[in-house]
């Protein structure tokens, strides 16, 4: 039987949405440890978070904005929890274990640093709704190790592809898919930086330096990355915004030296790359919530119109 352990901030977490979470966990089989109901008078509260923070197969941490503030403060109870995560994220121990989960709007003030590069569950709507129970479903397939996408159907509510609006020859990566959503810088291939004309005119001591990346990110991905370069949320004095493009699965800086690299862009580039990432993961949950409404609302016209039409007499 898989463990999950609760983590929250007692004072804000929805606690109806909660007790139900912790209902349907238990009815899938999923035993559930959490604090209010497991510690006992006497207990050694910093042992019993340690101990099952490490014992159980995940945890699910409640996004709000006191848990996002006490979580990056290092404060109280939570910031005691959010400091033995985030140094097991750090050393890239069970990276997938940790399952953030909001009851409220998905944004960026309810999610601590230390988790800001995972994908959320997103609980927010009723829980009588198709959306909750779809969301859910994935909740609770990820913790159980089934698949979570259905791979015959692009059409089906689990597809690995969202089209976006607009953009019919773009697709966009689904929130089920961690791996493929987070761009990485992975090298640079010596042998693919340029040469330097070097004929004295202005700028012929730069040349093309080329990183590779984990893999290949869509144009949307593209747009926004270039975008995000142009007009980085910090940069050096050396910044050059005109030089970034993106081609297959590289990034390719022309106008730059190594050195130039290794002093002032590559750190741009981190962030640009950080910022970027999470500017198309809030888009495609975005995209992927429209879609889901969309689709209830056609479910719920269906279902009118079946009814009405069995109350027909012929």
């Amino acid at each position: 039987m898989k463990t999950v352990f609760i983590s929250y901030l007692h004072s804000e977490a929805d606690g109806e949405k909660l007790d139900h979470l912790i209902q349907l966990l238990e009815e899938s089989g999923i035993h559930v440890v959490i604090d209010e109901r497991d510690l006992e008078i006497g207990d050694d509260l910093p042992l019993f978070m340690e101990r099952n923070l490490v014992e159980s197969d995940y945890i699910i941490v409640i996004l709000t904005s006191g848990y996002k503030k006490r979580a990056d403060d290092r404060q109280g109870g939570v910031g005691y929890e959010a400091s033995i995560m985030a140094a097991s994220l750090s050393k890239n121990e069970a990276v997938k274990k940790f399952l953030p989960v909001t009851f409220e709007a998905y944004r960026d003030e309810i999610v601590p640093v230390f988790l800001a590069s995972k994908l959320a569950s997103d609980l927010s709507d009723d829980v009588e709704t198709k959306l909750f129970q779809r969301s859910f479903e994935k909740l609770k397939r990820t913790i159980l190790g089934l698949s979570t996408t259905n791979r015959s159907s692009r059409n089906s509510s689990s597809s690995k592809v969202v089209k976006v609006a607009d953009e019919s020859d773009v697709v966009m990566t689904s929130v089920d898919d961690d791996e493929n959503m987070q761009i990485m810088l992975t090298s640079i291939d010596s042998d693919e930086v340029t040469q330097p004309r070097n004929d004295g005119t202005p700028g012929s001591a730069l040349y093309v330096v080329p990183f590779h990346l984990n893999h290949s990110p869509n144009r949307v991905w593209q747009q926004i990355f270039l975008q995000n370069w142009r007009f980085p949320p910090r940069f050096t004095t050396m910044h050059r915004g005109d030089i970034a493009s993106v081609s297959g699965n590289r990034i390719i800086l022309d106008g730059t030296t190594v050195e130039e690299v290794r002093d002032y862009h590559l750190e741009t580039l981190k962030l640009v790359i950080q910022e970027t990432n999470k500017q198309y993961k809030k888009l495609v949950i975005q995209e992927q919530q429209r879609q889901e409404r969309e689709r209830e609302l056609r479910d719920k016209q269906r279902d009118k119109v079946k009814s009405v039409i069995n109350d027909l007499k012929f």
